[in-house]
């Protein structure tokens, strides 16, 4: 009977393992590393694209970005040709103004180019996370939109409404700091002009205006500078992390039935059918939320 009882208790400890082992699930679920492929995606532009086997898209990507340095090149050394041109012009030249023109256009289309560039760029970027989470909502996917455009994040959250929020407080902290920059800079010519020019020559205000009444302004116009683009840092930290905590609530289930029911009930119920203890009878409260 001993050796009866021990047998059956190691077939039932085996068997209860051989039970344990497969309720373990036999595949892991898969790392999200949506961070990688951010940073690959950095160091190699299509290595992204790569990794979701999104083949097709290299072309497409390594062609508009190459067409648009090309471009910028060209147009940088044009820039230049008609910058050379326009400083060796003389002022009373007709074709000074000419000249002008063509480099100011020539610059313009310098910027756009190269710009169109890096708009290819950050896309590829944002079209390799967002491939690699299809179907997943991700908080580093979140993160990683709101740094490369404001905003993006909170568009990937299906937070809309945030979007003319972030981009009204980074307008307006932009116009502040450019604004004072502006002020900044006229003070600190006029200051200049006065340290260094004799008392035939004032400055745009006339004179009228002492070296300490301009270094105040111009102080003054700088510090408000200073916090505006601190003001501006700000706004676009805030909307990154607001990005990543709306994402981490994204599968959050939130009921809309919030109540308090207050109802009769019988304690020690299970204990009094076996005789063990009296039934106790009070209040049941339950908050539904």
């Amino acid at each position: 009977m001993g050796k009866s009882a021990i047998l059956i208790f190691v077939l039932t400890v085996l068997f209860a393992g051989v039970q344990a082992q497969d309720s373990i699930p036999t595949q892991l679920p898969p790392k999200d590393l949506t961070h990688r492929i951010w940073m690959g995606a950095h160091a190699m532009p299509g290595y992204g694209q790569i990794v979701n086997r999104d083949y097709w898209k290299l072309p497409v990507l390594y062609g508009g970005m190459g067409s648009m340095i090309y471009m910028g090149v060209r147009a940088n050394k044009s820039y230049h040709h008609h910058l050379y041109a326009y400083n060796l012009a003389s002022n009373l030249s007709p074709d000074k103004e000419r000249l002008k023109q063509s480099m100011v256009k020539e610059r313009q289309k310098r910027g756009l180019y190269f710009a169109a560039a890096g708009a290819i760029y950050v896309a590829s970027v944002v079209d390799a996370v967002s491939v690699y989470n299809k179907g997943n909502h991700s908080p580093v996917a979140a993160t990683i939109f709101s740094t490369l455009v404001p905003g993006l994040g909170q568009v990937y959250n299906k937070k809309y409404w945030k979007v003319p929020v972030i981009y009204g407080g980074i307008s307006t902290f932009y116009f502040i700091a450019d604004w004072n920059q502006r002020g900044y800079k006229r003070f600190k010519t006029a200051l200049k002009c006065k340290l260094d020019s004799d008392d035939s020559t004032v400055d745009e205000f006339g004179g009228v205006r002492s070296e300490t009444e301009l270094r105040y302004y111009m102080d003054s116009y700088r510090r408000n500078r200073d916090l505006a683009i601190l003001g501006l840092t700000a706004v676009y930290v805030l909307n990154i992390l607001d990005a990543n905590v709306d994402a981490h609530l994204y599968d959050w289930n939130v009921d809309d039935d919030l109540n308090l029911k207050v109802e009769p009930a019988v304690v020690n119920s299970e204990a009094a059918l076996t005789g063990t203890s009296a039934p106790v009878f009070g209040l049941s409260c339950k908050l539904t939320f």
